[in-house]
């Protein structure tokens, strides 16, 4: 049997799929009225909604000035990475057990796409083959909660203001972080799965990378 969801849940997740799709990110203000006429609905679930999202500290609620996205400032980036990096090093831990060759062998692509992304300074199209590269395996994790959770916590990091780092600052961290995906990869590939955790959770989910997701 299907679980009812309320008017105000699917509006909540229409929100929530802007800010997770990059088209709202940190400081922009959200339009009811628009929300109102994308989805044809009345302003009262639309309002739940957005009551709901700031409530879970996705939005912020201005007096008089409605609601807008949060920015992510270095403290708030520091305690999403210590929670967050747990977590998605035991979403490969469990995915390990499950991935195939075939899966791996995407996951490299991935990474290979990530690289050439850097190279032509495409760091929108990086960002989003990142997305897609850590989705890949947490999708496979077998664990709904999990996945639930993990996309809640990087819901936080959608469309980082990149544009206020120089170009050359930007390779240097983009190409780490990807060093970081190779390695995962490599490790994946051969079933390690305790040391991609630690890896994941130690390495690239470590809190001295916090402040480069706060731009």
């Amino acid at each position: 049997m299907e679980q009812y969801r309320s008017l105000k849940d699917h509006v909540y997740d229409y929100i929530a799929e802007l800010i997770d799709g990059g088209r709202l990110g940190g400081g922009d203000k959200v339009s009811e009225q628009q929300i109102c006429d994308a989805l044809n609905v009345s302003r009262t679930p639309v309002r739940e909604a957005l009551i709901q999202l700031a409530g879970d500290g996705y939005l912020e609620n201005l007096p008089r000035k409605g609601f807008r996205v949060k920015r992510v400032d270095d403290e708030s980036a520091r305690e999403i990475f210590e929670i967050l990096g747990p977590l998605d090093g035991r979403a490969a831990w469990l995915a390990s057990e499950h991935l195939t060759d075939e899966d791996c062998s995407q996951l490299q692509f991935l990474c290979e796409s990530m690289n050439l992304a850097i190279e032509k300074g495409l760091v929108k199209k990086y960002d989003d083959l990142q997305r897609e590269f850590h989705d890949y395996y947490v999708q496979r994790c077998g664990n709904a909660r999990l996945i639930a959770y993990i996309t809640q916590l990087n819901r936080f990091f959608m469309k980082r203001e990149y544009e206020s780092v120089d170009a050359e600052t930007a390779h240097v961290l983009l190409m780490k972080a990807n060093e970081e995906h190779a390695e995962i990869v490599r490790l994946l590939s051969a079933h390690e799965r305790d040391r991609v955790q630690d890896y994941i959770r130690d390495v690239h989910w470590s809190i001295d990378n916090a402040p480069f997701v706060a731009w």
